[in-house]
């Protein structure tokens, strides 16, 4: 019996470093062997400086050094690493790609918007048996990043299909849930009069040609497409309505969430202060102050799109790299 190839991945976001490492075998993607994530606020402060601090560049490269070590312990011959919103927009991304290439021997490849939201959906829909009934013909990846927001439409792939379909809308937007909490958020709990101006920017954000676009032709055939919200704030928000604790991916993929639990979340946090918050077994502390961002722009999502309800999954970006490498090696 052959051994099975190990290809690794981690997603360099501006809020949380995501580690992934999944056997390659003749017949497809197999079991994963490694599955991590840590927030380490990279971006942090980007919002009015888009140089990244100090203090974040240490913290995110102590994450990544101890991830690629971790992928080549459990045998990684192929690992990408992938840098999204924060490193997009950053003066200085390229002290910190030595950094990484110094530490590391490898090299971080920053990733256009449309770059990300294309393996964001191939990661949601493609490649890795997900658990999400996929018997729509279109689907609608929504991923809420800590710097940006991506939307992605198209179809699932067949299983007889040699590869993923490629998306055919994909819109990445300036919205995140680190980098707007940096611009309205100071005090904890919040002034109902903060996260009035938090749903005004981000509805004034989403009024872009091509998010309008995205959505009028994901609305315009007699089925609305299924609605799959992957990143941390989705994926937080079914642990803490289930009480995931600790947090296992399994339980949370494939999860429908509802307009009303978004909205009974975003009461409920408002009302709290960040030590009320630190007291949720589900809530992690690194993602308590950035929270409030993530599920309103989740919510104001659900409306623009005219829906009810979406399905949460854990696989995102990290998924995708790991599909798109399993091409290439193929």
């Amino acid at each position: 019996m052959s051994v099975a190839e190990v290809l690794g991945a981690i997603d360099i976001g501006t809020g949380s470093v995501l580690c992934l490492a999944v056997e390659k075998r003749v017949n497809g993607l197999g079991q994963e062997l490694l599955n991590e994530s840590i927030i380490t606020g990279l971006g942090a402060g980007t919002a009015s400086d888009p140089a990244m601090r100090r203090e974040s560049i240490e913290r995110t490269l102590a994450a990544v050094v101890e991830y690629v070590d971790k992928l080549r312990e459990v045998g990684a011959a192929s690992i990408s690493i992938v840098g999204t919103s924060a490193l997009r927009k950053a003066p200085n991304r390229d002290e910190f790609a030595a950094a990484v290439r110094q530490s590391t021997g490898l090299e971080v490849e920053v990733i256009s918007g449309n770059e990300e939201a294309r393996l964001t959906f191939w990661g949601a829909t493609c490649g890795i048996t997900c658990g999400i009934p996929l018997s729509t013909s279109r689907i609608a990846v929504m991923d809420v990043g800590g710097g940006s927001t991506e939307l992605v439409l198209g179809s699932a792939s067949s299983k007889e299909a040699s590869e993923p379909t490629p998306p055919e809308l994909a819109v990445s937007i300036p919205l995140g849930a680190l980098t707007l909490t940096d611009r309205f958020i100071t005090l904890y709990p919040l002034d109902l009069a903060v996260t009035a101006q938090l749903r005004a920017a981000i509805r004034d954000e989403l009024k872009g040609t091509e998010t309008e676009k995205l959505v009028e032709k994901a609305t315009s055939g007699p089925v609305n497409p299924l609605l799959v919200a992957v990143g941390g704030s989705a994926t937080t928000l079914v642990a803490m309505e289930h009480n995931i604790v600790p947090y296992a991916p399994e339980r949370v993929q494939g999860v429908r969430v509802t307009q009303d639990v978004i909205l009974k979340h975003i009461d409920r946090l408002g009302k709290m202060s960040l030590a009320q918050r630190h007291q949720i077994p589900s809530l992690p502390k690194g993602r308590a102050p950035v929270i409030d961002a993530g599920l309103l722009i989740l919510h104001e999502l659900l409306s623009l799109f005219g829906a009810s309800a979406m399905t949460v999954s854990d696989r995102g970006l990290r998924y995708g790299v790991i599909v798109r490498d399993s091409l290439r090696h193929s």
